[in-house]
């Protein structure tokens, strides 16, 4: 899933759980969220090959985060955007390999650590045509949070 859909869930968790409760389930909605279809590249190939795309759709993502995390602190919602992050934050791994191990696609990756093959494992959904649910997703937390 993208980095906003796992800063909004992780949001709307805390909206509605009180925070001790909140904060392990928006790490554990992080992989749930990451074996349900999403956008993505079935191999690593395929990926590289359309290393543009996926850019072009990290770049956006990355945008849209921002603007949501903006938004909750203007709010005044800090600690949902505190749930929120932690919701994202077993993708700080994958942001260190992308740019340091894979050069941005360069370099295939290696095998990695039990974490990062349980990571890849449970993805095992990623496709292109996942934007379409990450969109609607996305836009469904959105309206929730609201």
């Amino acid at each position: 899933m993208t980095l906003t859909n796992h800063l909004l869930t992780g949001a709307t968790l805390a909206k509605f759980l009180p925070l001790p409760i909140a904060i392990l389930l928006a790490f554990a909605s992080h992989f749930v969220l990451d074996a349900l279809p999403h956008f993505g590249y079935k191999t690593i190939d395929e990926r590289m090959r359309h290393m543009g795309m996926f850019r072009t759709v990290i770049l956006l993502d990355v945008l849209a985060a921002a603007a949501a995390s903006m938004w909750l602190v203007k709010s005044g919602h800090v600690l949902w955007l505190i749930a929120g992050l932690i919701a994202c934050s077993p993708d700080l791994v994958w942001i260190y390999r992308l740019t340091i191990e894979e050069k941005f696609g360069k370099v295939k990756p290696t095998m990695g650590n039990r974490f990062i093959q349980f990571h890849r494992t449970i993805q095992k959904y990623e496709r292109i045509w996942g934007i379409a649910i990450e969109v609607m997703y996305g836009s469904l937390m959105y309206i929730v949070i609201r």
